[in-house]
């Protein structure tokens, strides 16, 4: 499962809204690396709501990452789903966004 995902590409996938007990399709980046790429993945789930604290990181180059619209990580929301979760690739992130995406995890944990 692992060989068809890497650390920066950007899924559509399952994704659980605590208290709701139901999933929405949304997009997500990957943020584990290769050393945790397993049956579950660690992801950041992507939105195109405004920027709501400083962990919230604006994707400079969005389109570029297959995304429809200017759109945020939601770093303090990590989590990990299970791979069968992710739906469809979108994308890759740019190596800019990426790196930030990178150190905000990095801030955070």
């Amino acid at each position: 499962m692992s060989s068809k995902m890497k650390q920066g590409d950007v899924w559509v996938a399952d994704v659980l809204f605590k208290g709701a007990r139901q999933t929405k399709q949304r997009p997500v980046i990957i943020v584990g690396n290769e050393l945790a790429l397993d049956v579950d993945v660690i992801i950041a789930p992507v939105t195109n709501q405004m920027a709501r604290n400083p962990f919230d990181v604006v994707l400079e180059y969005w389109e570029e990452a297959g995304l429809l619209k200017p759109s945020v990580a939601r770093t303090s929301k990590i989590t990990s789903i299970h791979g069968s979760e992710l739906k469809r690739h979108i994308g890759k992130l740019h190596n800019h966004d990426l790196e930030r995406v990178l150190n905000m995890c990095k801030k955070l944990f």
